[in-house]
């Protein structure tokens, strides 16, 4: 039997009504195109405009018609530059984790987590915290920490009202503490956390920059907290901004073709 679409499913189909041919739609079109009652569409076509997808066109206001709205823009130009991020820096995470022999992670922002967009795992995986596709909160873990401290301070504010979740006795479970660490990575342009994830792990991570300046990942590398001596992680750190210049570098290459 076939499971009957929800409310949202059904809104987000009224988008493919949307062409190069048919830029902009008046409610009865679309009531017709989709075959579904006007009032239907009314309610979910004024959903969409709430949330951007869509908007009004204000030259038809005797005819209440509808295009795409920026957010779709928006959204399609943020996925691009996951696409592209994510190929740029594949072949050069692989080549970072043989200098260093420790696991590599390229990280990025989803509102107020972080995910670990690709990972590559070192000759010896150990059992971290660190997996991709796994999130985590931006307050937590050097590679979130990165992405935290770029932002405005007033979207770090918003982001900071959240309940701290305590992973281990070393997660930072205050504005104060969070604040602080921001504050060096500002100063710094990189972070260091230890077990804050991740009992016995520690990890360093550096932010990688799009062609506007923006932070937009960062690129990070997680090890046993015992193996990390203060030699080993200057030279990770090295070589992480070394990458971390270089991944910068080719995605603004591709941008600018």
């Amino acid at each position: 039997m076939k499971k009957p679409e929800s409310s949202v499913v059904k809104a987000v189909n009224l988008l493919d009504f949307f062409t190069n041919d048919r830029p902009n739609i008046g409610l009865n079109e679309l009531s017709r195109l989709a075959n579904m009652p006007k009032t239907t569409i009314y309610r979910l076509v004024s959903a969409l405009e709430e949330s951007g997808l869509v908007s009004r066109c204000r030259e038809y206001d005797t005819d209440r018609r509808y295009k795409l709205g920026i957010k779709l823009f928006e959204l399609g130009m943020r996925f691009q530059e996951s696409f592209e991020l994510t190929k740029v820096a594949l072949p050069l995470m692989r080549d970072l984790k043989k200098e260093i022999n420790e696991a590599v992670h390229l990280v990025i922002r989803d509102g107020n987590e972080a995910v670990y967009l690709e990972k590559i795992e070192a000759d010896h995986p150990v059992r971290l915290y660190t997996a991709k596709g796994r999130r985590a909160p931006l307050y937590a873990g050097a590679s979130c920490q990165v992405l935290l401290a770029f932002l405005a301070n007033s979207d770090i504010q918003r982001i900071l009202e959240q309940p701290f979740k305590k992973y281990t006795e070393k997660t930072p479970s205050s504005k104060e503490a969070v604040w602080e660490k921001i504050c060096f990575i500002r100063a710094n342009n990189y972070a260091i956390s230890k077990e804050e994830l991740c009992l016995h792990s520690m990890e360093i991570a550096v932010p990688l920059y799009n062609t506007s300046g923006h932070v937009i990942a960062s690129l990070s590398t997680a090890a046993l907290l015992l193996e990390m001596d203060d030699s080993k992680m200057q030279y990770c750190l090295k070589h992480l901004r070394k990458y971390s210049d270089l991944i910068s570098s080719e995605i603004g290459s591709i941008k600018s073709v």
